[in-house]
């Protein structure tokens, strides 16, 4: 006897739509001093290379982050908050995490 054929694709019954959200963006006035601390400690999570770019330029006061961006911002400014040992840059980030979450919501 033989085995019955081994199809050679099989067959597809599950179909599945993948939709792409367009990107939200909150636009966040900083100082050139917040800016380059964001660089500094947390420019690892800016993946839009627009924001890079107005991050790193002194005379752009409005950034754009997404929502994801900017909690994982957040999260990483509380981590060398939490850490610091000066009480000026303590302070100063302080203020900036302020300033963040308050367009976070």
């Amino acid at each position: 006897m033989r085995s019955p054929p081994i199809p050679i694709r099989p067959a597809i019954t599950n179909h599945t739509t993948v939709r792409i959200m367009p990107k939200e963006y909150i636009e966040i006035d900083l100082t050139p001093e917040e800016k380059a601390a964001i660089l500094k400690h947390a420019g690892f999570f800016v993946m839009d290379e627009a924001s890079k770019a107005d991050l790193a330029n002194g005379r752009k006061k409005w950034i754009r982050f997404t929502k994801y961006e900017l909690s994982h911002i957040i999260g990483e400014l509380s981590y060398y908050f939490n850490r610091c040992k000066d009480d000026s840059l303590f302070n100063f980030l302080d203020e900036l995490i302020c300033h963040l979450e308050n367009y976070e919501r």
